[in-house]
């Protein structure tokens, strides 16, 4: 009985301590004044908290509270980043919104996270116009590090590789995509002109070919609709949204969140027609586009490698990688290679001159002339490395708890791999600010394939599967264009800017005209 009183006494205690408080409370806060002090005091914990780094990270700038260090990245993040570096040391974390980044700036680094450990660094984490484009991560891009996505990416990598060399691409760029290019060239009549929209036109062309069996006349409705879509994704993902770095902002429906959407539905219905045509029209052992083989090779791989849980979405996703992905880098890296050559007449020379030499002009080169060009692929191997394209590569993400560079990290932390940091490097590269195609060449005058610390398509598991294409389709284009054409820059503006600019993780050009005048066979610079 004892027990009991004293238990129900002490329950009353505990009510009149509550009642009082909660008394106490009420009347601090009828004071419009102690309220404002309270939320003062409230913002004040979290922002303290908010930049408190996780325990084991690397160092690393502190940044502002809830932002982190978004407003020093704003004007120029590969270098802000590469400073970084310099002061933090080679491994650094950074803050973006509320999301903790360790950041990656030399090849040991590199190699360790990317080849060494490619299994718990083959995630990619969730961003929120990534999310939109892949339809909620079902594509190769985007999509989650399992035996799904390794289904996805055997799939894209075989239609792929059907199309990386020999008769076929010769075929589809030298017969069919070069001779529009050509025409919109001469076309020009010797009048300055942006290289950029033309260069896209043809690069979108080999991959229309590619893709949808499809080669296009520039001025095909079709091919001008294809090409304002792919515009209108350039621009609004260019752009990114806050969701990218707050996620709660994707519940306000912003007019940038709905055109995102928008332009999203646009690309995926014209990508889901191109399969459905196909799907109408295939036939037993007919394959002749990526489209084709996408279907064929997920027809053969049913029941087993996951590929029965491959739905109509992945296999439109696969799709919309193999054709899209590769467009904007592609073309960037020749607007850079002519902006270097224009700026170089040495080198283009060297360049035209080799070409002479080897094909002369009654023929476009061939993928079978590669081994006997070694100086334009040298050309284009530097300028790989020295305007380094994905310069800060797509983000990954770990799969589990582990370490890298002797620090603890955490299952789901963002990983950054600074590319531009690698082929900048002063241990593995002489004077790595000068433009020297002749850095990529052995005593021999061959090509030297196998550069340490040079990763323009990244490395391990997240590898770029249309690095074979990419390459051999810049050179046919590229070899191609330098054979047929001269170019300067135009009189009285000067020579392309060789300063980058960098949107949506590419690294462009800023924009410049160029005068391009037809050769005759054997014609050098100074002749013309």
């Amino acid at each position: 009985m004892q027990f009991f009183c004293a238990f129900s006494q002490t329950i009353e205690l505990l009510v009149r301590m509550v009642y009082v408080t909660a008394g106490t409370i009420l009347t601090f806060l009828s004071n419009p004044v102690n309220v404002f002090m309270v939320l003062v005091a409230f913002v004040l914990v979290a922002s303290l908290w908010s930049m408190r780094r996780p325990a084991g990270f690397p160092p690393g700038p502190r940044g502002l509270p809830f932002i982190g260090s978004i407003g020093d990245l704003a004007p120029n993040p590969v270098w802000t980043i590469s400073d970084f570096a310099k002061t933090y040391g080679d491994i650094f974390t950074l803050k973006i919104g509320m999301q903790w980044i360790v950041v990656l700036n030399n090849l040991e680094l590199v190699r360790e996270a990317l080849v060494e450990k490619q299994d718990e660094f083959a995630g990619r984490p969730w961003i929120y116009s990534l999310d939109v484009l892949s339809e909620g991560g079902q594509n190769i891009t985007n999509g989650s590090f399992g035996k799904k996505w390794k289904a996805l990416r055997k799939i894209g990598s075989q239609a792929v590789r059907n199309f990386t060399s020999g008769y076929t691409l010769d075929k589809i760029v030298t017969q069919e995509a070069f001779p529009h290019l050509k025409k919109a060239i001469v076309d020009k009549n010797g009048e300055p002109f942006d290289p950029e929209p033309i260069l896209k036109l043809c690069v979108c062309n080999v991959m229309s070919n590619i893709s949808f069996g499809h080669n296009y006349d520039f001025d095909d409705t079709e091919f001008k609709n294809i090409m304002q879509i792919t515009k209108d994704m350039d621009d609004v993902f260019g752009n990114g949204t806050l969701a990218d770095f707050e996620p709660v902002f994707k519940y306000i429906p912003t007019n940038a969140i709905r055109q995102m959407k928008k332009v999203t539905n646009t690309w995926l219905t014209f990508i889901q027609s191109k399969v459905d045509d196909h799907r109408m029209n295939i036939q037993e052992g007919s394959v002749s586009d990526a489209i084709h083989d996408v279907l064929k090779f997920h027809a053969e791989m049913k029941g087993r490698d996951q590929a029965d849980a491959l739905t109509d979405v992945h296999v439109r996703q696969i799709v919309a990688d193999i054709f899209g992905a590769g467009i904007d880098t592609t073309t960037q890296t020749m607007i850079w290679c002519l902006a270097y050559l224009i700026n170089y007449p040495d080198v283009q020379a060297k360049v035209h001159k080799e070409i002479d030499d080897v094909i002369g002009k009654d023929r476009l080169p061939l993928l079978s002339d590669k081994t006997k060009l070694p100086y334009c692929e040298a050309v284009i191997l530097e300028v790989m490395r020295i305007r380094t394209i994905s310069a800060l590569n797509l983000p990954h993400e770990t799969t589990e708890n582990t370490v890298i560079g002797g620090y603890n990290i955490p299952k789901g932390t963002q990983i950054w791999t600074n590319l531009w940091n690698l082929h900048m490097d002063k241990e593995y590269w002489k004077e790595p600010e000068k433009f020297c195609p002749e850095r990529f060449l052995d005593y021999e005058g061959n090509v030297q394939k196998r550069q340490e610390s040079y990763l323009p398509f990244s490395a391990g598991r997240r590898v770029c599967i249309g690095e074979v294409l990419a390459r051999n389709n810049m050179f046919l284009i590229l070899t191609c264009l330098f054979q047929q054409f001269t170019l300067s820059p135009v009189r009285g503006k000067g020579k392309p800017s060789l300063d980058p600019i960098f949107t949506n993780l590419v690294t462009r050009c800023i924009p410049y005209e160029v005068v391009a005048k037809e050769r005759i066979s054997g014609q050098t610079d100074s002749q013309a």
